[in-house]
This record gives C-alpha cells, sequence and structure tokens, in this order.
C-alpha cells in the first residue's frame, strides 16, 4: 500500500519544460512578479536560507543549491542548477539545471521546472524591473555584454519596459553575438548591431552585463553620462565585470545587500583594497519598489543593479508557471 502512494504521489508531480514556460508567462508578466519577490524580501516576508555555490575540480563547472520559502505563497522552491565556465558547449546551454517547487504545509512536490530558462526568465525580468525603476525614461539604445541565453531575456525584458530602438552586441564569441542578432532581429522591431570595439558604448543609455568576465569589461571613460547598468555576471569572489570608478561614480542598488558582498567580486574586490566602503550601497532594489530609498534623482546620474541572483526569484516565478499551469 506504500507503495502505490508513493507512485501516485510521483505521477502528481507537473513535469515543466522550456516551451511550457513560454506558453505560460509573457515577459510583462514575470517582470511584474519580480516586483513581487523583490519586495517581499526586503522587507523580510520572504525566507532565503544560505545558498551553496562549488567549483567542481577540473571540469570548469559550478553547481548552485538555492532554497527560499513564502508563507504568503504556502510554496517552497529548490533550485539545483550547474553553469559551464566559459559559455556553452555547442548545442547545450551553459547554464542547466531544474527547480523543485514543494507545497510547504504537507511537503509534497508539486512540480519540476526547467531551470535553464526559468533563470534566463526571471534573471531577464529583474533587470526589467530595476531598468523601470532606475533607467530615463528616455532611454532608446541597450548594449548588452554576453550573447548567450541570458543575453537574449535581458534584451527581452529591456525593451519590455523602454522605448528601445537600438541594441549594440559585445562578445568575445562572435557566433553567439550573430545569434543573438538573427534571433531576437525576428522578434523585435529595432536595430541591432555586433561590436567589437567600445568606442560606440557611449551610445548606450542602458547597459546589461552578463558574463563571466573576471576583470573590467570597460571603463568609466567609456560611459555617458545618464546610462543605467544591469550587471548580473561577477556570482563569484574572483569575478568582475564592472571597473570600480563606475561603481564609485554612480548610484548603486542590488538584489540583496548580503549576497552580493558576501559573493561578488565586482564589490569584494574594491571594499578589500580600500576604493569605495560598503556603504557604497544605496539599498536593495526591493527598497526602491516599497519606497524606502530613492532612485534615479536626475537625468546625469549613473545607476547601477547589481544582481548575483536570488532563490526568492525562483520561487515566485515557479510559483507563477505552476499557477498557471493548473489554471489558477
Amino acid at each position: 500500500m506504500k507503495e502505490n502512494l508513493s507512485e501516485d504521489i510521483f505521477q502528481n508531480i507537473k513535469i515543466l519544460g522550456s516551451d511550457d514556460i513560454r506558453s505560460l508567462v509573457s515577459m510583462s508578466e514575470a517582470i511584474d512578479v519580480m516586483a513581487k519577490a523583490f519586495s517581499g524580501y526586503s522587507s523580510g516576508i520572504s525566507q532565503m536560507p544560505q545558498r551553496y555555490v562549488s567549483g567542481i575540480p577540473g571540469s570548469g563547472l559550478d553547481i548552485f543549491f538555492k532554497p527560499a520559502y513564502d508563507k504568503r505563497l504556502g510554496r517552497i522552491a529548490v533550485k539545483i542548477l550547474t553553469q559551464k565556465r566559459g559559455g556553452s558547449l555547442g548545442e547545450i546551454p551553459a547554464i542547466l539545471g531544474v527547480v523543485l517547487l514543494l507545497d510547504m504545509n504537507t511537503g509534497a512536490i508539486l512540480s519540476m521546472i526547467d531551470g535553464t530558462y526559468l533563470t534566463a526568465l526571471r534573471t531577464g525580468a529583474a533587470s526589467g524591473i530595476a531598468t523601470k525603476l532606475l533607467a530615463r525614461e528616455d532611454a532608446e539604445t541597450i548594449a548588452v555584454f554576453g550573447c548567450g541565453t541570458q543575453g537574449k531575456t535581458q534584451l527581452e525584458a529591456i525593451c519590455n519596459v523602454r522605448p528601445i530602438k537600438q541594441a549594440l552586441l559585445y562578445d568575445i564569441n562572435i557566433d553567439a553575438a550573430e545569434n543573438l542578432k538573427s534571433t531576437m532581429a525576428e522578434r523585435l522591431d529595432i536595430s541591432i548591431h555586433i561590436e567589437q570595439k567600445l568606442q560606440n558604448l557611449k551610445q548606450a543609455d542602458i547597459i546589461c552585463t552578463a558574463t563571466n568576465s573576471i576583470k573590467s569589461l570597460f571603463s568609466r571613460n567609456d560611459l555617458n553620462y545618464g546610462v543605467h547598468i544591469n550587471a548580473i555576471g561577477s556570482y563569484k569572489p574572483e569575478m568582475q565585470e564592472l571597473d570600480p570608478r563606475i561603481i564609485k561614480s554612480g548610484i548603486l542598488f542590488t538584489d540583496s545587500r548580503e549576497a552580493v558582498l558576501k559573493e561578488s567580486g565586482d564589490l569584494i574586490k574594491p571594499l578589500k583594497d580600500g576604493v569605495f566602503s560598503e556603504n557604497i550601497i544605496r539599498g536593495e532594489i526591493g527598497d526602491v519598489i516599497n519606497s524606502n530609498v530613492s532612485g534615479r534623482e536626475t537625468t546625469d546620474d549613473i545607476t547601477i543593479f547589481k544582481s548575483v541572483g536570488l532563490g526568492v526569484q525562483d520561487l515566485f516565478i515557479a510559483n507563477l508557471i505552476y499557477n498557471k499551469f493548473k489554471g489558477d
């Protein structure tokens, strides 16, 4: 009898792939739910136990274990994810994983959801809500550094919240840039250019960085005043995408103050060198959503959203996907 019960429980787990996610949740819906996720996290309602990140020696692979729960939702999410340093291998994406969605009252697994596209969707949506809150209203040109799966959803999200007319694509892998250009040219009515030099970066009103770089991608001198930056790479202490002088001259917001200070080389390195103090962080993006701190103040401000990715993002997007699948 116990065996039958166990079989019934496993038969009830809904397995949802990337095509299911695309058909169920639009980018605009994902952006809206990210606002709720960040608001709940910064107000202390959502809980996120310490995540685990480890490099596997000799493999060029990082593995992530990220749990989160929220009593309002009555749900728990656990994401298991791998990320290949150096980018994708042919048709195999650089980021692979699954998200388990559980009932908080019974502990039952409700769904197993493709974590590869879910991660790209919620990360793009995070930059979308940050851009909506912090970028200039008249922003028309975006530059994307890193043209993999993350680059696609970054571009899609920004075009969802600002009247983008032009995109500049940067990637050390020209094939990846060409692929992103051809893919997004079919979806977006904008001009897309592949760039290899930084001389045109001053045209950018918004910059998204989604790389595994260990050194700054560009300098303060490459930027124009008023730019907004979404920095979503640099999730480990040895990684660094942003020139510390950019951070020092800008207004910095994070997804999680605690997580960024522990995990991102964008802050860990310059803090260790005494370039600036932890007070450089004005607040979390959830604090802006909750109206506890101000965002952009002038058109010349350089605003920065530094994200390492939070389990609460996975929880809220997984919950949305599952509820829409169930018709709730």
